[in-house]
């Protein structure tokens, strides 16, 4: 989520103020009414799909509510649209930002809707998110070292279960959950499912292995869902026996390079990689631009040199990894 907003709220704020954001947020996300309540039940549906959730998204521009991904996606740019929000917990998107951004104003108004939702209810006001206030956040960075926060660090130290003879995976599932790159790419919620069933894409479950390690849990996780996807996905992998770790994490990053948004018309292999625009090799060959092949695919350039024209022959091949030989000292 960007925390410091962007020029495109600013500039719907200056057009249509907040009253567009106040009266979706009171009717549609907090329910501050009966009236609230039955307008809700009544209208609150994608009008792609016809269904209620889990996570439906509201156009701030005209009335229109879809379900996150293509259904909303489309509207916004079909219609020219940018600003929406996301109705479960009343976060605004950007749709030229691709991004959430935060407004204070617009938490405070969220807060003080349901406030009038639980009085209405009789109930006690539901789980937020704690959001720290300035002096909160100066004192954290005052105090880096008593409560680990820096500007470049995160909460993520969880344990993980073992679900008999899968410590190849545990290894694999930490390195991967504090790469950096792929934490900030997860936890900005950049995948989006062309799946029908979230519960049967791999890299869903990965997103929320990320929101879970860095929710500040402290309980130590089971990768029971993640194995089972495994297991589907790559079928010489199933089953309990012991697996070679570095062969886990190759089959991983080739599961999730296969379903990441820019790289579904990847081949399954890893040379074959789809093409986009203004990326290519020095060999003419272009290249994926998914979060996979930005972090782990680099290049190897094989050099030929004839001895007698002296003529140089060049081959340039994209790698996941490198075998590398650690000699007698280092087996040791």
């Amino acid at each position: 989520m960007n925390e410091g907003g962007c020029q495109h709220l600013v500039a719907y704020f200056k057009e249509f103020n907040r009253d567009s954001y106040r009266f979706v947020n009171a009717y549609f996300s907090a329910c501050v009414s009966k009236e609230a309540r039955r307008r809700k039940a009544l209208s609150c549906l994608c009008y792609v799909c016809g269904g209620s959730g889990p996570q439906l998204y509201a156009c701030l521009h005209c009335i229109y509510f879809a379900c996150r991904g293509p259904h909303f996606l489309d509207h916004m740019t079909t219609s020219k649209h940018y600003i929406g929000l996301e109705l479960s917990y009343s976060m605004i998107y950007c749709h030229h930002c691709r991004d959430f951004i935060y407004d204070r104003e617009c938490q405070e108004i969220a807060r003080q809707h349901l406030m009038r939702e639980a009085r209405c209810l009789n109930k006690s006001i539901s789980w937020r998110p704690w959001m720290p206030s300035r002096i909160e956040v100066e004192l954290l960075k005052s105090h880096p070292r008593r409560r680990m926060v820096t500007p470049l660090s995160s909460i993520g130290l969880r344990g993980l279960l073992n679900l008999g003879k899968t410590c190849f995976m545990n290894c694999i599932v930490q390195a991967l959950i504090h790469t950096p790159l792929l934490r900030d790419y997860f936890l900005s919620e950049k995948h989006e499912c062309s799946i029908e069933s979230s519960m049967k894409c791999l890299v869903c479950e990965v997103s929320r292995l990320f929101q879970e390690f860095y929710s500040g849990a402290r309980a130590p996780l089971s990768l029971h869902r993640l194995l089972h996807l495994i297991w589907t996905h790559a079928h010489h992998l199933a089953g309990y026996e012991q697996q070679d770790a570095h062969e886990f994490l190759m089959a991983t990053l080739n599961i999730i390079h296969r379903h990441c948004k820019n790289a579904v018309e990847c081949d399954k292999g890893l040379v074959h990689v789809a093409p986009r625009k203004g990326a290519s090799d020095g060999d003419g060959t272009m290249r994926c631009n998914c979060i996979i092949d930005q972090i782990f695919t680099g290049r190897l350039q094989s050099d030929v040199v004839c001895q007698l024209c002296k003529g140089v022959s060049t081959t340039i091949d994209p790698f996941w990894d490198i075998s590398l030989d650690l000699g007698k000292e280092l087996r040791r």
